[in-house]
C-alpha cells in the first residue's frame, strides 16, 4: 500500500526568473504538506528460464484508493480555491510489464519494461496520461550476510492529462520526461521479514505546461512472505493417518555420509561436483518443510549407496536472494540439479521430496525406467488401504514373512496429499506409485524377514506402516 507525502512551496516567477507577487495567489496552488495513500498495484507475474535469464512479464492493475480533487480548471475559472495535487487516478488502470535478469559473477542484473495505459476518466472528468516506464538495475550483498545493495536508473515518460476531454495547455500537465537514478539498501531480519530505503534523484526532467518540479524520492518498505508450507499442522488426523511435525521428527542424519554444506545466506557459489560420484545440489531454505522431508529421504539414499551419491547443500534463504535468482529462477523448492559421475548435468527440477529422492536413486541404480511392477498372486491375501482426506486408513497394516501379500490402495479423496505412495523393501526394492482418484491400486510384495517398513505419500506428509510378523 503506498503512501505518499507531498510538501509543496509556490513560489511565482516572471519569464526572466525574477518572483512575483499576484492577487490572491492561494487559490490555484498552496504552500502545504499532504498525506495520505495512493493508488495500490495488484497484478500476477510469471516467469521462466532461458540459457541463464530469467524472462517474466506481469499484468495487472491498479486500484482507485487515492485521493482526487474536482476539475481545478472549471473551479479556477470560478475563482473558487482549489487543488491540483491527486494522490490517484480515480479509475482502474490496467498494467502490463516484462522484465529480464541475470546474475553475473555475485551481481545480479535486471532490465523491466512496463506501461499503466488510462482508458478512461474518473467521476470528475479527470483522465490520466498513458505512463511507461524502462529501468535498469544491478544488485549485490558486497560480502554482507544480512544486506542488499542496488543501484537503479529509470527513464519515465507521461502523456497529457485531460479534464473533460480538454487538455489544458496553460497550466495542466501535458506530458513530462523523467530520468531517474537511485539506490537501494535492503535489510533481510530473519527468512521471513525485510526493510528498505530507497532514495531517487533526477538527472534529467523535460516538463511540458504548469507541472511540479521533483527534487527527489525517498521510500521506505517493510515485506515479509506468506508461505504454502505453515509451521504447524491445521487439521486433524484424528486416527487416520500417520503425520510427522517437522518440528518433531528427527533431522537427517547424515554421518559418514558425503554431504557438504556447501553455500549459505543466499550467496552464489561454483557447481562443483564430486568426482566419480553422482552428485545432488540440494536447494532448500529453512522456511521449506518439504525440503526438510527431502532432507531425511536424501540421507537414506546416500546410506543405501554411501559410494556412489554426494549431496551438496545450497541455503537459498529467500527465493529472491542472489543464489534463489541465480538456481532457482521461477521453480519452486524443494529444487535439485543432478551430475553424473562424469560431471555433466543430468537433470534439474522441482517435485515432491520423495519423488525427487526416487528419480536420484534411479539415477545411481542406473534403473532409468522403472520394470513393470510383478504380478498380483490371486491366492495372497489383500490389504485394503482406503486413502482419504486424513491420509493412509489403516495407517498400519501387517502381513507374514515369507508369504506374499498384496496392498490395495484405494483414493476417495481429491483433497489429499496422498496422491501417490512410496517405500522401500528390505531388499532394496522401490516401490514408487501413483494412486490415481476411484481406482484400486494393487501393490504385490514379498518380504522375507520380520521388521516394520514405513511408507509415505511423494511430499512425505502423510506415512504409514507395514508391519511384518
Amino acid at each position: 500500500m503506498p503512501l505518499r507525502v507531498y510538501h509543496t512551496t509556490i513560489r511565482y516567477v516572471d519569464p526572466d526568473g525574477g518572483e512575483v507577487q499576484i492577487e490572491n495567489p492561494f487559490i490555484h496552488h498552496h504552500n502545504e504538506t499532504l498525506v495520505g495513500p495512493g493508488d495500490p498495484w495488484l497484478y500476477a507475474r510469471a516467469a521462466t528460464s532461458v540459457s541463464g535469464f530469467i524472462l517474466g512479464a506481469r499484468l495487472g492493475l491498479t486500484i482507485p484508493l487515492g485521493r482526487t480533487v474536482p476539475d481545478p480548471f472549471a473551479l479556477g475559472d470560478m475563482g473558487i480555491s482549489h487543488e491540483h495535487s491527486q494522490f490517484g487516478t480515480g479509475t482502474v488502470t490496467p498494467i502490463v510489464g516484462i522484465e529480464a535478469s541475470r546474475l553475473f559473477g555475485g551481481v545480479h542484473v535486471d532490465a523491466t519494461a512496463l506501461t499503466i495505459q488510462s482508458v478512461y476518466a474518473n467521476s470528475h472528468g479527470y483522465q490520466a496520461g498513458d505512463r511507461y516506464a524502462l529501468a535498469l538495475g544491478a544488485s549485490s550483498a558486497l560480502g554482507t550476510k544480512a544486506w542488499r545493495f542496488r543501484a537503479t536508473v529509470e527513464s519515465i515518460w507521461e502523456t497529457a492529462e485531460t479534464w473533460g476531454g480538454v487538455v489544458h495547455m496553460d497550466d495542466g500537465n501535458i506530458g513530462r520526461t523523467d530520468v531517474l537514478i537511485g539506490a537501494e539498501a535492503t535489510w533481510q531480519i530473519d527468512d521471513d521479514w525485510h526493510v528498505g530505503l530507497s532514495v531517487k534523484l533526477p538527472a534529467y526532467t523535460h516538463v511540458e505546461g504548469g507541472q511540479l518540479d521533483a527534487l527527489g524520492f525517498a521510500g521506505l518498505s517493510v515485506g515479509t512472505h506468506f508461505h504454502v508450507f505453515g509451521d504447524g499442522d491445521d487439521h486433524d488426523h484424528a486416527d487416520h493417518g500417520d503425520h510427522d511435525d517437522d518440528d518433531e521428527a528427527p533431522p537427517a542424519d547424515w554421518t559418514g555420509l558425503d554431504k557438504i554444506d556447501v553455500a549459505s545466506d543466499g550467496k552464489v557459489v561454483p557447481l562443483e561436483p564430486a568426482p566419480g560420484k553422482v552428485t545432488v545440489f540440494d536447494f532448500w531454505a529453512t522456511w521449506c518443510h518439504p525440503c526438510r522431508h527431502l532432507d531425511r529421504a536424501l540421507a537414506d539414499v546416500a546410506r543405501r549407496h554411501p559410494d556412489d551419491l554426494a549431496v551438496r547443500k545450497i541455503d537459498l534463504e529467500d527465493t529472491d536472494s542472489p543464489a534463489g535468482k541465480a538456481y532457482l529462477g521461477a521453480a519452486t523448492l524443494p529444487h535439485v540439479k543432478v551430475f553424473g559421475r562424469d560431471g555433466t548435468l543430468l537433470w534439474e527440477r522441482s517435485a515432491p521430496p520423495l519423488e525427487l529422492a526416487a528419480a536420484v536413486e534411479a539415477v545411481i541404480t542406473g534403473a532409468g525406467t522403472p520394470p513393470p511392477p510383478p504380478p498380483v498372486d490371486p491366492a495372497a491375501p489383500k490389504v485394503a488401504i482406503e486413502v482419504g482426506d486424513h491420509g493412509y486408513a489403516p495407517a498400519r497394516v501387517e502381513i507374514e514373512h515369507g508369504k506374499p501379500a498384496t496392498l490395495v490402495f484405494t483414493r476417495t479423496s481429491d483433497k489429499t496429499c496422498a496422491v501417490d505412495v512410496h517405500f522401500v523393501l528390505p531388499d532394496g526394492t522401490r516401490v514408487d506409485r501413483e494412486l490415481p482418484l476411484g481406482q484400486a491400486v494393487e501393490i504385490p510384495i514379498l518380504v522375507a524377514q520380520p521388521g516394520e517398513i514405513r511408507y509415505a505419500c511423494g511430499m512425505d506428509m502423510e506415512h504409514g506402516t507395514i508391519i511384518v510378523r
